[in-house]
């Protein structure tokens, strides 16, 4: 899986895309008229509204204002998460070798050897990084069999990214319960969709890694949520209204961002996750923080047309607020659903 959606992001030439069948059951498409976009955009609120009931595993719904208990279950979710002071002991934890390794990776000084110490004391990773270097990305001539070649062959940047999809992979999907693991690989699919997008989006005006990195982990509240929310009582789960789908949203990209803060990611990381915590804050935005909130909402779109929740034309709807033109959204879809892209 990581081999594979490394050198879909950093693949060389070219390939023909995907074929994609038109599923018998999909949403309809929200039509707008010429001067707002073309007729199969969505907008943004209608993708995330789709995209978190497929998570929680409930139907649409028309319900324009919470119920009582609702508003139960979100001051519930806010008072366990919603503060800056909250137990960090719910928050997912990452390895121990990683914070020391995502260090010394941003240090220029640190040679491969000392690279290859700190990555042996985890043998998954040992495993993983070799596998990867073998991919036929690299195209190597004869197999790579010891880590200091694998290392010296993927790079920093590749190594960066091959250990912090690891990580985060297991925080995403979790197998709890059906339930929970199901949820899961919806994450983990919107992950690597807005890790790729967000590298392209932010281009040339962001970091590739740290636009990386921000779409990889812009949903890593999601499953702490999601348990919260199973021990809440009376959710009518057939009916869930609008709002509160949007305040459930909301809160899980506000833990997202406690979760980068508590794990000490790069400022510029944790500020467009900030921004992607409140997307209703028209203020001055990073080029990362623009580029995050447009990739999740195209991640999101493009993991609900392989559910058959939208029509596999759909668009994410361009507005002044997102910072991209309706081209730029189109080109960003349709590189996301090509096998190879461009060098990052």
């Amino acid at each position: 899986m990581i081999g594979r959606f490394f050198r879909k992001l950093f693949g060389r030439g070219t390939g023909v895309p995907p074929r994609r069948t038109k599923p018998e059951h999909v949403f309809v498409a929200v039509a707008v008229d010429d001067e707002r976009g073309p007729v199969n955009a969505i907008a943004a609120e209608e993708v995330e509204d789709r995209f978190y009931r497929l998570l929680l595993g409930v139907p649409t719904s028309a319900e324009p204002a919470m119920s009582a208990a609702e508003q139960v279950a979100v001051r519930r979710v806010r008072d366990a998460f919603g503060a800056e002071r909250f137990d960090v002991s719910t928050l997912p934890r990452l390895p121990s070798v990683v914070p020391q390794l995502m260090r010394s990776l941003r240090s220029d000084d640190t040679s491969s050897r000392m690279l290859a110490e700190q990555i042996s004391r985890d043998t998954v990773l040992v495993g993983e990084i070799i596998r990867v270097a073998n991919s036929a990305y690299f195209r190597t001539t004869r197999p790579v069999t010891g880590l200091p070649q694998a290392i010296t062959l993927l790079g920093q940047n590749g190594l960066r990214r091959v250990v912090m999809q690891l990580v985060m992979r297991p925080i995403l999907r979790t197998d709890t319960d059906p339930t929970s693991r199901a949820a899961g690989d919806r994450l983990w699919e919107h992950a690597e969709r807005c890790a790729r997008t967000c590298v392209f989006l932010s281009r040339p005006a962001a970091d590739p890694f740290e636009a990386f990195l921000a779409g990889l982990v812009t949903q890593t509240g999601a499953q702490t949520i999601l348990m919260e929310l199973d021990a809440s009582s009376g959710l009518a789960q057939d009916n869930l209204s609008r709002p509160f789908i949007a305040a459930i949203g909301q809160q899980i990209e506000r833990l997202s961002l406690h979760a980068a803060r508590q794990w000490q990611f790069p400022s510029r990381v944790v500020q467009a996750l900030a921004e992607r915590a409140d997307p209703a804050d028209a203020g001055a935005r990073t080029p990362l923080g623009r580029a995050l909130l447009a990739s999740s909402r195209i991640a999101m779109l493009d993991v609900l047309v392989e559910h058959g929740l939208a029509d596999p034309e759909s668009v994410l709807l361009a507005t002044p607020a997102q910072g991209f033109s309706q081209d730029r959204l189109l080109a960003a879809r349709d590189d996301l659903r090509t096998p190879t892209a461009a060098e990052a």
